[in-house]
Parts: C-alpha cells; structure tokens; sequence
C-alpha cells in the first residue's frame, strides 16, 4: 500500500484514528471494515425482507463480495489523504440507497395490499456509487480548481440522491413506497395537474420541500468545498487515479448493465413505461381489428339522431343528493329527472378503479377484470358505433399530448373527430368549454358523441365558475367545494341534454363517473376506500327508443338496483346500442335481460376486491 506523508501539525481524521503502525495495521483495519460492512449490510438485508428466497440468499451471499470490496479498495487507495468532509458526502448517498427503498417496500408491505420485491440491488447501488463518487472526488480534488471540482461533486451527489427524496416525500404524502399504481399516476400527470397538485400542497408544506433541498445543496457544496488537498510523493500523481479507474468502471458497469435497472423504485418505472409502451400496440393493429369486427344493430332508429355519452371524473354517489337525499341539494336538475321515466339511475354502480387510465382503459373498450383480454387487442365503443353507422365524436377537457391517458387518447384518437378544448393539459378550463364542440355535430347526422370532463377533478375550486360557490365552509377544496363541482357538474348535464333535445334528435344519453373522490382525505395513489370507488351513472332513453327497443328500456329499468363495475361500461353501451356481435357478451350487460353478474361476483380494485367488502353502504 502506498503511503503518502502528512503534515505532522495537522494529521488526517483516520491517522488520529488509526495511528502509525505500517502496512500491516493499515491493511488489518481494511479486512476489519470489510468484514463489519459485509456482515451489517447483509444483516439489513435480512431485516427488511419478507423471507429471501434461495435464490436471493444466493444473490446476496455473493453480490456483497465485490461491491463491499470496491468501497474498501476505494478507501485504501486513499487511506492517508481521507477526511471526514470526503467521506460524508458519498456515504450519505449510499446509506440512502441501502436503506430507503427496502425499508420503505417492507413497511408498505406490512400496512398496505401491495405486491412485496425483495430490494437486494438497492444496496448494490449505495455501495458502488460511494466507491465512485470518492474516487472521482479525490482525482478532482487535486487537479482542478477547489470551486469546480465542489460544484461537479455536489451535481453528482444531488443526481444520485434526488430519487431518495422522491421516496421520502412520496412516503411521508401518501405513507407508503412507490408502487406500480404511483408511477402509472406520475407519468400520466400532465403540466396542469402537476400545477394543481403543488398548489394543493400548501405554502407550508412547499416551503418545508424547498427548505430541505436548500439545506441539501448547501451542505453537499460546504463538504466538497472545505476538503484539503493531500500531500503528493512524486509516485502519487500516475500512479494513484490509474487505480482508480479499476474500481471506477467495473462499478459504473455492473451498476449500467443491471444493478440499476433492478433497483427500485426504476424497475417499478421501467415497468410502467413499457406497460404505456404497450398499450401504443392499440394503435398500431387498430385498423386491422376494425376490418374485422362483424357486428350489426338490431332496430336501429330511422333518420338523423344521437346518441351522447358523457364521462365524468371524480364523481361520488355518496355525496351527491340525487342518490343520498341526506346530502345538500347539490343535484337539482338530476334529482328532478328522477321522477322521470325516461331516466334510469343505476343506485350500485362502482368505479373498477380508483383513477382514470386503468378505469377508462377497460370501461372503453372489451377488455375488463372478468375476461382477461388485452387492451391493444381490443374493440372499443367508438367501434362499435361506427360500426353500427354513427358518425362518431370525442370532445374531451382532458389532455391529449405526451404519456398522459395515453390508452384514452388512443381509443379517442380512432373517432371520425377528436378534439380537445386545450390539448396540451397546460391550463384550467370549466367543462361547459365543451358545449361549443356540440354545435360542430351535424343535426341530419346519425350521431355518436363522447365527452369526457374534468368534473370534480382535484383541485375542486378550479372545476367552476365563481357564480356556483353555492356551498362554503371556510376551507378550499374540501367538502364544500366538492359540493360546488356537483353542483356544476348537475347544470353541465342539464345542458347537454337540453342542447341535445333541441338540436341532434337526442335519441340516448348515458352518464357515468370514472371514479370517485373523497373530499375529506388526501388522494391516495396505492389505496381507494368505497367512498371513492362510488360512482353515479344514469341513462336516458328517448320516446322513439322506448317504442323501438322496449325490451332493452325495460330491462335497464329492472336492472337499476343491480350491483355492477364501470370496466363493463363498454358492453352496457353495446347493450343500449343493440348490438349482436362476436365482441360483445350479453350477459355482462346490464341492459341486457341474459345480465348474469351479481354482487359477489363483481370486483374492483384491479379485480382484488369483492364488491362484498363494502359493507359501510
């Protein structure tokens, strides 16, 4: 081992610890350290492990020789120039990696449903990056000027500590890790939610992040900033960075090839971006499905007419008074429509998911929780109309670019016009900017029209106007003001079947929400109560409906207490379309009189739960 002189006033922070005794103590302490780091770590793996398969015992036995080995290596290379303030900075990086997402993973397994990974590439990472980050630290140190090589350590710290903030905060919001369902959410947050999502952090809690990156950057650039030169022996300079680029880059490549994409939570984001990858497939085999698709419609009405269905968002039974009179009048047109014959409002409907993609994914096309099949291989309502010879529309108040509800924009995208009252999701818009779209359908058409809202969507002060702040209970964005986007919700409603009636031969108008929202909690991305799962659904039948399709008014009628899950939404619009298909099953229609789903059948939460579970309602 090379040792390198020191400056007898002012001895480093390990010649205190470890005094002169030569190459034999310095190389005991080094067998020491390795032994105490392999034993502790492997040990911690045990701790925060649901049972390692021998598999893993395997993985682990054997992974920790060389990483814990390029972190002793590291340090030996440099044993007489190391400081406290160049051992802190990596070493924080890496007890973060071999800490935080085991431990996290662990804990949510023990309070939460979720699928449990076994986190043994996570220490991999911690210890590879503190054999790297050190290395290049001490090289920087010597040969460039104290400021640059302090700014290029801390980017580099910050960089490979950013997603352990991530976690922290994503644990300490929703109180657990990150799971496949948090990282779908994440990339199908587009520009404006994620705006929205902050403002509904609260100053305080803003202010708290950003103080904490603050005291982050600072004492990182503090600590490789007030780091010392060591003393050079004419040796030192060739000698002792060529060592280290042997522990630089067999740890740079067992980290790229595939440490860090099994580590979590990448591998949790990797995942969810190949499922967004696969389901683009719809688009691609789409036109080839369609030519195929045989299927007619069985009375179909006679000259111009159409058919509207409005999608809602965020929208709970619970809350509303036209299903829970208990409730404050937050739904005086639906709630006048109930006496009505020709409106039938479903009182059991449940969401089959608690957010948008997953739920729309399945409600909008054949695919659903009861028969297995795939979305990019599956035919979807707007093909089913067309089929049966609409002209089909979708106007939609959600964002269409980027990965954001990239499964809905791929079925929208198949209709003969898409259009969206701002594209880009950059800015809130009330949802009565879809009325306008209304006036682009063609009266002397035959009509199939979608409308998808932003409806009680978080933050609900945004989803409208001034003049529906009917409700205040002195707080924002709570139960007063989800009252108000009902309220608002009702009068959007209103208009589009008044708008209809008038104007495009309204011959059906269905309604469901996508799922539900709680106003009095937090929103989870991991875990949904009933409350949330909850959703209102109606359907109106025309005059010339009721004559031409009695059998099909009849039984949606007789089916309006029937419990039923919105990813059968697709084949409840075939069963009020008609429609007599290979790709449509009757019985899982609940306009259809063969309707074989009952309560104990039907699931949700991804098909994990028993609708028999929501024993509060």
């Amino acid at each position: 081992m090379l040792h390198t002189p020191q400056t007898e006033g002012n001895p480093s922070f390990f010649t205190r610890m470890f005094p002169k005794g030569g190459k034999k103590r310095t190389i005991a302490c080094l067998i020491l350290l390795y032994v105490i780091l392999y034993a502790v770590i492997y040990r911690w793996q045990w701790s925060v492990s649901y049972g390692l398969g021998m598999d893993n015992v395997q993985d682990v036995t054997l992974g920790l020789i060389p990483a814990v080995l390029s972190v002793v290596l590291a340090l030996g290379i440099y044993w007489r120039n190391l400081s406290v303030n160049a051992i802190i900075p990596p070493a924080v990086v890496a007890l973060g990696w071999i800490i935080t997402g085991p431990y996290l993973n662990y804990t949510t397994l023990l309070t939460h449903n979720v699928i449990y990974i076994n986190n043994i590439y996570d220490m991999y990472v911690g210890l590879y990056l503190f054999s790297i980050f050190l290395c290049i630290n001490m090289a920087l140190i010597r040969y460039i000027p104290r400021v640059l090589s302090a700014l290029i350590m801390t980017v580099l710290h910050l960089a490979a500590f950013f997603i352990i903030i991530v976690q922290w905060v994503y644990a300490l919001l929703y109180h657990s890790c990150i799971t496949t369902t948090g990282a779908l959410l994440i990339f199908q947050t587009g520009p404006r939610e994620t705006k929205e999502y902050f403002g509904s952090l609260g100053p305080y809690r803003i202010a708290a992040l950003i103080l904490v990156f603050l005291i982050l950057i600072i004492g990182a650039y503090i600590l490789n900033y007030r780091q010392k030169k060591g003393a050079r022996s004419p040796l030192y300079t060739p000698f002792i960075p060529l060592l280290s680029l042997f522990i630089i880059f067999p740890s740079v490549g067992a980290l790229a090839e595939e440490i860090i994409p099994n580590a979590f939570p990448i591998k949790t984001f990797m995942d969810s971006k190949e499922y967004l990858e696969h389901a683009k497939l719809y688009a691609t085999t789409h036109d080839s499905r369609y030519a195929k698709l045989q299927a007619v419609q069985l009375h179909p009405r006679q000259g111009p007419n159409t058919i509207i269905l409005v999608i809602g968002e965020s929208e709970t039974r619970t809350y509303m008074n036209v299903y829970n009179p208990s409730q404050p009048n937050n739904t005086p047109w639906l709630t006048a429509m109930k006496a009505d014959p020709h409106f039938t409002f479903f009182n059991n409907a449940y969401a089959c998911v608690w957010y948008t993609v997953p739920v729309l994914e399945h409600a909008l096309t054949e695919a659903n929780f009861y028969n297995n099949k795939e979305f990019n291989q599956s035919i979807s309502i707007i093909d089913m109309a067309r089929k049966a010879g609409y002209k089909t529309y979708w106007f939609s108040n959600q964002g269409s670019v980027g990965v954001s509800d990239t499964p809905i924009s791929l079925v929208a995208h198949t209709a003969d016009v898409h259009e969206w009252v701002d594209r880009d999701a950059k800015y809130s818009t009330l949802d009565e900017s879809l009325l306008k779209f209304l006036k682009k359908v063609n009266p002397k058409d035959k009509n199939f029209v979608v409308l998808h809202l932003m409806g009680s969507h978080v933050e609900y002060r945004n989803r409208y106007p001034a003049s529906f702040q009917k409700f205040n209970d002195g707080t924002i964005n709570r139960v007063a003001d989800f009252n108000n986007t009902i309220l608002y919700n009702d009068w959007f409603l209103h208009q589009v079947y008044n708008y209809g009636k008038q104007h495009l031969n309204l011959d059906a108008m269905l309604y469901f929400s996508d799922h539900g929202s709680d106003p009095t909690r937090l929103r989870q991305p991991d875990i949904a109560p009933f409350t949330v799962l909850r959703i209102p659904m109606f359907c109106y039948l025309s005059d010339n409906y009721l004559q031409r399709n009695a059998d099909v008014a009849r039984t949606i009628k007789d089916h309006q207490h029937k419990y039923f899950t919105n990813d059968l939404a697709y084949e409840f619009v075939c069963g009020v379309l008609n429609m007599q298909s290979p790709h449509y099953d009757p019985s899982m229609s609940i306009a259809s009189p063969t309707w074989k789903m009952a309560r104990k059948d039907l699931v949700t939460r991804f098909g994990k739960s028993s609708l028999m579970e929501d024993v509060g309602y």
